[in-house]
């Protein structure tokens, strides 16, 4: 019975244990059945030997997979139906994760590496999760990655399983202490890079810089052991949005909500048995000594500021920085004294649906037809969203990355991917609905790149004889989006949203898919040239940008006009710190140096 034979083989794979009786008598008894099998079962065997090695099987495909360029993928289409099955597939994983350990310390071989733990569209491996955190842990046990490969590992590790200081369990309980020495470390890092990168955008206190260097120095000292932030509703938005990708998971987890002040983040540190609060703008440094039943406990969800202000019994406010900065190293070996209040804290929840979590794209038209500078345009008297201030009597308000109307590329000139006449005005693409959803959205202004994708993730399930998961409207709406042919019919734009839907239902992650498609190509642009020309999309400008950095500041020492600039000097200082808030000048500044740079490559100079 082939039915008989194809449940044999798989309770071979899924109970398959190195040199156990059972799995030589399976293996055995599979080989000499092997030509009665379906052709599935047949096809697998041919192309996968390994699984009848009783012993060596999972050392020697993990040999094999090491040499893909993405495992999961040419497993499927070899006929695994399951790479990240139980038993002989885990044992694989965990071989390949020996191999490979010693090399990730470099970004491409971290890349591969995660996309086997997350092939785009599928959740993160759980099975022989806790030696693939372990693994990409392991080079930075007696060293230190740069401040973008750090932020890169934290962020993709928390996607996959969460933030260890949350949810502790699960995956978390296995992992190593040493390893979990270094994550949290990291962890306290970014909590500070988020704090301190809000407050950048948003404070326009000349002290604040002081304060921020001045914790970011007690954290290279090493006297910082832990920090979480609490956020504002305002600055929680700008955090999600600005500080992290936007096929980012677990988002909400990363930091916690302060409720009592609109415009007040807090954060809260261990610091040898001092538990220490800081605030923006005029917030005071409030001590407590940790075992004060009072002092606020780190990596909760929610917190009241004024609650935290009337318990505290040691506070400061930052009026003299130098004595502000006498007195906290004083705290830290002081004796405390203990807090006179009484009454608990009130349990604060953080608040739900803050908006979506990709930001619609502009959708106003505007006549230039190149690169426009990044900036929000504020009308006079308008709140600015960020800072809670009126804008000065220009109108214009804080300047911020914001893409351009990059609905549809074929809104983009000629030469540019697109069929449209270089001639004719930027324009959006017109929605036939009230509002497009944010996934389509998305989809949209990725482009053919992202259509791309998605249509090969359709073939790449299709070959493996699934269920065909496109219908001709959702097929010919990719199509239409991947050759860039202007605005969509209604129907396709409504056959794609209901697609976009089903997958997110079913956790196939399209966010993540279109993601990623758009970062490869944008990786890929960058890479065909030395200086490839600037996109009209402006957060591809920035990423540009932050790319060439080193060879834009170069660039810039040679020309008196740019070297002696202090908008290039500060915006390529941002560039290099991540901060995402931009003055118009400084943004002015950055194309034209870039632009200048092109020019001068495209001639042959170097």
């Amino acid at each position: 019975s082939e039915t008989f034979l194809s449940g044999l083989l798989r309770a071979h794979l899924e109970g398959y244990l190195p040199g156990a009786p059972h799995s030589r008598a399976l293996a055995k008894a599979l080989t000499v059945a092997a030509p009665r099998m379906g052709p599935a079962g047949r096809l697998l065997l041919e192309a996968v030997p390994e699984i009848l090695d009783p012993t060596g099987g999972p050392e020697r495909l993990a040999a094999r997979m090491a040499d893909m360029s993405d495992p999961f993928a040419e497993l499927m289409r070899l006929g695994v139906r399951n790479p990240h099955g139980p038993g002989f597939m885990e044992l694989a994983h965990l071989a390949l994760t020996e191999r490979v350990r010693s090399g990730l310390a470099r970004r491409d071989l971290i890349d591969w590496y995660v996309n086997w733990l997350r092939p785009p569209g599928r959740e993160a491996r759980t099975s022989g999760a806790e030696r693939a955190i372990e693994a990409l842990v392991h080079p930075w046990l007696t060293s230190t990655p740069g401040d973008d490969l750090r932020s890169y590992l934290v962020e993709t590790v928390i996607e996959m399983y969460g933030d260890p200081r949350i949810k502790s369990g699960g995956v978390w309980a296995g992992v190593g202490a040493a390893e979990m020495g270094v994550i949290h470390r990291w962890l306290t890092r970014e909590d500070m890079r988020f704090f301190t990168g809000v407050v950048d955008a948003a404070q326009k206190d000349a002290m604040w810089p002081k304060r921020r260097d001045f914790w970011l120095r007690l954290f290279d000292e090493r006297l910082i052991d832990a920090a979480w932030v609490a956020f504002s509703s305002q600055a929680m938005e700008f955090a999600r949005e600005r500080l992290m990708r936007q096929d980012a998971r677990n988002a909400e987890s990363r930091f916690g909500f302060q409720r009592a002040r609109q415009n007040t983040s807090l954060l809260i540190m261990k610091i040898g048995n001092k538990i220490m609060v800081d605030g923006c703008h005029s917030y005071k440094t409030h001590v407590f000594d940790q075992d004060d039943p009072m002092a606020p406990k780190l990596f909760q969800e929610g917190y009241d500021c004024e609650e935290i202000r009337l318990a505290s019994p040691e506070s400061k406010s930052h009026s003299s920085i130098d004595s502000w900065q006498r007195w906290v190293r004083d705290m830290i070996n002081a004796d405390v004294r203990r807090s006179r209040a009484i009454r608990p804290y009130t349990k604060v929840f953080r608040p739900r649906g803050l908006g979506p979590r990709y930001r619609p794209a502009l959708r106003t038209a505007t006549a230039a037809a190149g690169p426009a500078p990044l900036r929000r345009v504020m009308a006079p008297r308008q709140t600015s969203h960020h800072t809670g201030r009126a804008p000065d009597a220009s109108g214009v308000g804080p300047i911020l990355p914001q893409t351009i109307s990059g609905a549809a590329q074929a809104s983009a000139p000629r030469g540019r991917g697109t069929g449209q006449d270089a001639s004719r005005p930027l324009e959006a693409v017109p929605s036939t609905k009230a509002q497009m959803s944010p996934l389509l959205d998305l989809l949209i202004r990725t482009g053919p790149p992202a259509a791309t994708a998605l249509l090969e993730q359709f073939t790449r399930l299709e070959n493996n004889r699934m269920r065909a998961l496109l219908s001709p409207k959702v097929k010919a709406g990719l199509e239409w989006i991947q050759s860039g042919q202007g605005p969509m019919p209604g129907n396709l734009q409504g056959a794609i949203e209901h697609y976009l839907a089903t997958m997110e239902k079913f956790g196939q992650g399209p966010a993540g898919i279109i993601s990623r498609a758009g970062q490869a190509h944008l990786t890929s642009t960058s890479q065909a040239g030395k200086f490839p020309p600037l996109p009209p999309n402006g957060d591809e400008c920035i990423e540009i940008f932050r790319q060439n950095v080193d060879a834009m500041e170069g660039f810039a020492r040679k020309w008196p006009e740019f070297g002696s600039s202090p908008a290039v000097a500060t915006a390529l200082a941002k560039l290099r710190s991540r901060n995402l808030y931009f003055q118009l000048p400084e943004i002015e500044q950055l194309h034209q140096l870039y632009e200048q740079m092109h020019r001068h490559s495209s001639r042959g100079n170097r």
